[in-house]
């Protein structure tokens, strides 16, 4: 008796599997669409996004002049949530000349609002969404960090966590142009 609910407990588990499959492979067209490869150097794309409360608007385009450092993270990455302390020591070392953006993906909002409050992020955060991430390079892994210079283009990606010296190395340049 037990051998056939096993199988069709199997078999459950197969069906959503296949169907997503296939969803992913027709879908791939779509994706590829809205798949914008970023180089260093080449413009970072535009966006303009309520913060995690709904209280401010954060426009990418209105922080031209600055140097941008855009994070993609979530908040069960124990390697974003190494990082984050380096992201807020930057945005007070560098006050007026540097913003850090956080871009909470793969999460829920009620989890990225908690872990927003429960670690007092000196920084604005948004809600990734698949379009933003096809944007920047199809994001898939988290951490993942644009630097953008004060003109608004790339400098750098960056995949995986930094220390505050390791960001330090990386952005002293874009602060000497």
């Amino acid at each position: 008796m037990r051998f056939p609910f096993v199988a069709l407990f199997l078999i459950s588990l197969l069906i959503p599997i296949a169907s997503w499959s296939q969803n992913a492979s027709a879908d791939s067209s779509a994706d590829e669409q809205d798949f914008v490869p970023l180089h260093a150097g080449s413009v970072a794309p535009d966006f303009s996004e309520n913060d995690i409360f709904g209280k401010h608007r954060i426009a990418l385009n209105e922080y031209r002049g600055k140097v941008v450092v855009l994070n993609f993270w979530a908040t069960w990455c124990l390697p974003c949530r190494e990082e984050i302390p380096a992201l807020e020591a930057l945005q007070n070392k560098y006050k007026g000349a540097l913003v850090v953006i956080g871009v909470s993906v793969f999460c829920s909002n009620t989890a990225t609002e908690n872990f927003y409050r429960d670690y007092r992020i000196n920084y604005p955060v948004i809600y990734g969404y698949y379009e933003l991430m096809g944007k920047y390079s199809k994001v898939a892994s988290v951490p993942t960090t644009f630097l953008i210079d004060n003109e608004g283009r790339v400098t750098a990606r960056v995949i995986g966590s930094r220390t505050e010296a390791e960001y330090d190395q990386l952005l002293q340049p874009l602060f000497a142009r």
